[in-house]
């Protein structure tokens, strides 16, 4: 028994721990500006934050559809869509949508 009392504070030291570090990545999300106050500007400023989708052809700073892999060409089409840099460029005739350098 005297073994059980030892993880009792232990697991509440472990949970508060997890807890603070829950709140700190919440932190820079919450104060993070909306994706569209960064339309008409540039990729660069768009894309500082990671949620955020760049749409070329009309310079449109978007949130990023989550729930699916790749945006849909409802949101922009894959050959303008930027996310997570902005010099990359999917060739949407290659039937591997093959990622280039540009």
């Amino acid at each position: 028994m005297a073994s059980g009392g030892a993880r009792g504070p232990t697991l509440r030291w472990a949970l508060a721990l997890g807890g603070a570090a829950l709140l700190l990545l919440l932190l820079p999300t919450a104060s993070a500006q909306a994706c569209s106050q960064h339309t008409n500007r540039t990729c660069e400023e768009c894309l500082k934050n990671v949620s955020c989708l760049w749409c070329n052809t009309n310079k449109a700073c978007l949130d990023y559809p989550v729930t699916r892999v790749l945006p849909p060409s409802s949101v922009c089409q894959l050959s303008s869509a930027r996310w997570g840099v902005c010099w990359g460029l999917f060739k949407e005739e290659n039937p591997y949508a093959r990622f280039e350098n540009n």
